[in-house]
């Protein structure tokens, strides 16, 4: 082989050595993130709030919080896209009217119809409600192609994007999610664990992408 053949060899190695290592590192930068995230949710998750405590700080995420007031008549929402053991379906969203603005409520999943054109019947809430929940990010996606546009008709929603909700509801909404009956609930869908793995994997195709090219340059050099 040439040495300018060589010499691209080399380089075509080393970038994907940086590509790969740089994809672990993410991995493991992902891992540290998750596991704080966990910690976190463990430490606050029994830990009280009021509504006006929760809106003074600026990361209230997990703490457990109590709020009344009486949802907004025709304001339920769907968020689409959501997995229960295997299943595709909804999460309810309700806009609870408080003092301070809309909060949107995860009232629990609901399973999708065959026909994706039938929305969840669910009960009609009128009176009066006294809750307690965790506080959790408002859910937007990682990757988008732009706002759906929205059916009143049929009030599904693939975000709940605080500048979103508030088109939708017509009123200022609070920049979190109060979940109710989020005992058995993880804050993240990944664990730490997986990413680890991830990371592991790339490290080890980075050692074999060397082990390959020490390989063929032993072979080279006898030939």
């Amino acid at each position: 082989m040439s040495i300018g053949k060589s010499g691209g060899l080399l380089a075509l190695t080393a970038l994907m050595t940086l590509l790969m290592m740089t994809m672990g590192v993410w991995q493991l930068s992902r891992a540290d993130e998750k596991r704080l995230l966990l910690q976190e949710w463990q430490q606050r998750r029994d830990i009280g709030l009021a509504l006006n405590e929760a809106l003074a700080m600026s990361s209230p995420f997990g703490y457990r919080l109590e709020a009344s007031g009486v949802y907004l008549a025709g304001g339920d929402l769907f968020l689409d896209n959501q997995m229960n053991a295997g299943r595709v379906g909804y999460r309810l969203i309700l806009p609870l009217q408080t003092r301070y603005g809309l909060l949107a409520v995860d009232a629990g999943w609901w399973p999708a119809d065959p026909d994706r054109r039938k929305l969840p019947r669910v009960p009609v809430h009128e009176d009066p409600v006294q809750l307690s929940g965790n506080i959790i990010r408002l859910y937007v996606p990682p990757l988008s192609l732009g706002e759906v546009p929205f059916d009143p008709h049929h009030p599904s929603v693939v975000s709940l994007e605080q500048s979103h909700l508030e088109r939708i509801w017509g009123q200022p909404v609070l920049p979190f999610v109060l979940k109710l009956g989020a005992d058995d609930w993880q804050p993240v869908v990944m664990g730490p664990e997986r990413h680890i793995g991830y990371a592991a994997q790339w490290f080890a195709m980075t050692l074999a992408v060397w082990i390959a090219a020490g390989w063929f340059y032993r072979r080279r050099d006898e030939a």
